[in-house]
């Protein structure tokens, strides 16, 4: 996968994408937390939907940076 070095560079979308997958564990912790389930569980759950959801995101974030690129000198379509 290439980018650009300035696209790598930047923070925001990633910060981004650490923001809404750490939302989304949470809502995973606070439901947990209302059913009754052991605290291992919880937590393995929790840990399990924030890294599934942070690397979902990162591939589509990945994806879109490659094909939106403002800094390559080409143009990527999309297939």
């Amino acid at each position: 996968m290439k980018l650009c070095g300035e696209c790598r560079r930047t923070v925001l979308p990633y910060l981004m994408a650490g923001f809404i997958a750490a939302f989304i564990a949470f809502l995973t912790w606070f439901m947990l937390a209302f059913t009754g389930v052991e605290a291992d569980a919880k937590r393995w759950w929790t840990v399990g939907s924030f890294v599934g959801v942070y690397g979902l995101l990162l591939t589509y974030l990945f994806s879109c940076m490659r094909r939106h690129c403002r800094h390559d000198r080409h143009h990527h379509a999309a297939s």
